[in-house]
């Protein structure tokens, strides 16, 4: 599905790199075209890392407009909401003289409400409070894959999000259709 397409993706920690990994992988993407620009730990905030290197990646991927490309950004949300999170990538773009993304270009932002343990929890246990920030982080990062599984397979492909699901995980069902379509031959 994914074969001739390089992807970029911009986040914050190891986790988020493990998380958009797993689910990429299960797409059955090259993992040989996956790039990943992470956040260095202690090396500054890295929400503006992400912000930062956003606009970069935006105005990179319009020089490869004729490639099949996409760009990627996952930033937790923490205390705004996801729309509000969203919108701080969008406004980075602006301020730096950037085109913000159109709906149509291949870019895709997640953002997990407070952290993406949120989503972990909720997959794993099949419930999360959204309101609840400082959730045990995984022991292992690979106990990723069979949760990212669960939700590619029995969530976002069939399209059957449980009523009870996070808002900001609902959201990421609805942002990886748009990915879907992009990724058709």
């Amino acid at each position: 599905m994914s074969r001739g397409v390089q992807a970029v993706v911009v986040c914050e920690d190891r986790q988020h790199e493990v998380f958009v990994r797993a689910f990429l992988l299960r797409r059955k993407f090259d993992r040989h075209k996956l790039r990943f620009e992470i956040a260095r730990q202690g090396k500054g905030d890295a929400k503006q890392f992400v912000r930062e290197r956003f606009v970069l990646e935006v105005s990179a991927l319009r020089t490869y407009s004729g490639e099949r490309r996409m760009l990627i950004a996952m930033t937790d949300a923490d205390n705004l909401s996801t729309a509000e999170r969203r919108d701080s990538l969008i406004q980075a773009c602006k301020t730096e003289k950037c085109d913000p993304p159109a709906a149509e270009d291949p870019i895709y932002i997640f953002t997990p409400k407070w952290e993406i343990e949120t989503w972990l929890k909720f997959l794993r246990d099949g419930e999360a409070d959204e309101s609840v920030n400082n959730l045990p982080k995984l022991i292992e990062p690979s106990d990723a894959y069979p949760l990212v599984n669960r939700l590619v397979d029995d969530m976002c492909d069939r399209q059957e999000i449980p009523s009870n699901s996070p808002p900001s995980l609902k959201l990421a069902c609805k942002e990886y259709e748009r990915m879907r379509d992009f990724l058709k031959p």
